[in-house]
């Protein structure tokens, strides 16, 4: 028995009816081969489909190279192991970019990779040993840095966090985190900051920083308990070097989030966003001449661009 593997060309219409008789078949990465997006089938036993036992990591591409990889790699890595997936090498998720960059002829592009723990013969709560894991990829165009020049405007609202303990392991089992996006939608709100215990944590799909008196402060990654170790995050930190401004990795209350003079989030897709409004309250700094936003917006993506470089050839 097999499913199809989705990759979001939506229902009701066959795979060439979705994409146009002109356009390119979607392949993907599917457990060591590229294969047509249409083709690729995984077992309805599978455990992420049946449990959401699995792993993911999605790097962004900007000119074909990547950011923080290395980051990305070791973030893999650290989710298998706490996750205790085995059979699958962290390290071998370059190579699986290059070949989906390089197949779809993509630059600008976000890799998507997911890792379950495998099909076994039936459903059962705890694995059979020896499980093959499920290694499934692909890749997706988005914008080029240069169509990030703007600062990203967006609603906000605080939820409770009521997620699980073990935020630090990027599973593929996001129902808080998506039960936390619909709660802030019903509020006119695009993320969800989650908070827990008096204390800010991070957003449903992001890392949060704050602005307070020209100085920025972001919750810690090994917090109790730990959040997810934003790639973006991290160059965002580097960013603040680059400009010279002030920031602290340390506990961030509830209100200092409410009174903070701006309010800012990371990702890999969109790089940084400032928070227009929380709570259906305007922040003031989102959209102010003092704002540190498109500043550090600037500086993220210098640091990115040399980073994602072209590498010079010898003469």
């Amino acid at each position: 028995m097999s499913m199809h593997a989705a990759i979001g060309h939506g229902t009701g219409t066959s795979g060439a009816d979705a994409r146009g008789a002109s356009a390119p078949a979607v392949r993907v990465w599917l457990n060591g081969q590229l294969t047509a997006a249409h083709e690729a089938h995984v077992s309805v036993f599978d455990r992420g489909f049946l449990f959401g036992d699995g792993v993911y990591e999605l790097v962004r591409f900007f000119g074909g190279r990547p950011v923080g990889m290395d980051l990305h790699v070791a973030r893999l890595a650290r989710s298998l192991e706490l996750a205790r997936i085995e059979g699958f090498d962290a390290h071998s998720f370059p190579a699986i970019c290059s070949a989906l960059m390089r197949d779809a002829e993509l630059r600008d592009a976000a890799v998507y990779l997911q890792v379950t723990r495998g099909a076994a013969s039936t459903r059962t709560h705890l694995p059979p040993a020896g499980l093959a894991p499920t290694v499934f990829a692909y890749a997706m165009p988005c914008a080029g840095i240069e169509e990030l020049a703007t600062l990203h405007l967006c609603g906000a609202a605080l939820v409770p966090d009521r997620r699980w303990e073990r935020c630090e392991i990027k599973t593929v089992s996001l129902m808080g985190n998506i039960l936390g996006m619909l709660e802030g939608q019903a509020h006119g709100a695009e993320e969800a900051i989650f908070h827990r215990d008096g204390l800010v944590s991070e957003g449903a799909s992001t890392n949060v920083l704050i602005v307070r008196g020209g100085e920025i402060a972001t919750p810690p990654v090994d917090s109790a308990p730990p959040i997810l170790h934003g790639v973006m995050r991290a160059r965002m930190i580097e960013a603040c070097v680059d400009a010279g401004i002030r920031c602290t990795v340390r506990p961030v209350a509830v209100d200092e989030l409410r009174s903070a003079d701006e309010i800012l989030l990371t990702a890999s897709k969109r790089m940084l966003s400032s928070v227009a409004t929380l709570d259906g309250t305007t922040v003031p700094g989102a959209r102010g001449a003092s704002a540190l936003a498109p500043r550090l917006l600037d500086a993220l993506r210098a640091r990115v661009a040399r980073e994602c470089a072209p590498v010079s050839s010898p003469p």
